[in-house]
Parts: C-alpha cells; structure tokens; sequence
C-alpha cells in the first residue's frame, strides 16, 4: 500500500481520527520512510479498542508479544500497546514519532523490522 492508499482506506473505514494511531511500517509510508507496506497497524486507547469491537466487523487476528488479542477491521490491523498521546499529524492522521518506530521496530526485531531500521537510520541522518 502506497501513502495515498492507507489514506484512503483510513477515510473509507471512518475511523475517530482522535483516537487512533498509525504505527510501524504504515507510519514510515505516511512519513515518506519508505515507499509501501502490506497492512496498516493502528494503535487505539482501551476505550476506543472495546468501541471497535462492538461497532465494527472485527476479526481475531493475533495475540502479540505482550499476550494481548489483536484482530483486524479489513486491512486494518488494531490493539492497545504502542498507543500514545505523542505524535506527528500527517494530513490529519495520528502518526507514531520516528524515535518510537525505531524504538518498536528494535524491540520486535524480525527481519522485516531490521530492513525498515536501516530505513530509519537513512532518514535520520538526511534531516
């Protein structure tokens, strides 16, 4: 998915845009990290998670590594952990901060999480 694309599902699925968090690889589309990514990962508050749950058409998707249940609204990834109140705003978007990419990327450390660290370093250093 390319920027314009997680911008358009976010506005197709009508999340609160006060409530929500893009993280990881969707947030480095939206920062101009890098150019694409397979799913948006959204970041919400626990009040906002029970409200999706009961408003939505949400699938089970996971437990991560924290043991807490992930599930999914389309293509849209969601859960409780990484959820801040410190932020970047991407054309009205919620967006999680370079540092705390680096910081959940280095913490998951698959090989997808490395290649997109490299990315983060390239544009650390061009700022």
């Amino acid at each position: 998915m390319l920027k314009k694309d997680i911008l358009k599902k976010l506005r197709e699925i009508n999340l609160d845009k006060d409530k929500y968090l893009v993280i990881s690889g969707a947030a480095m589309v939206l920062l101009g990290i890098k150019e694409e990514t397979q799913d948006i990962d959204i970041a919400v508050s626990k009040e906002y998670y029970n409200y999706l749950l009961k408003n939505y058409k949400c699938h089970f998707d996971r437990v991560n590594e924290y043991g807490h249940k992930c599930y999914n609204i389309d293509i849209i990834n969601f859960g409780t952990d990484y959820y801040s109140n410190i932020y970047e705003i991407v054309e009205g978007i919620k967006v999680q901060k370079v540092e705390d990419i680096i910081n959940l990327k280095k913490f998951l450390n698959r090989q997808k999480d490395q290649k997109d660290l490299k990315k983060l370093d390239e544009f650390k250093e061009k700022k």
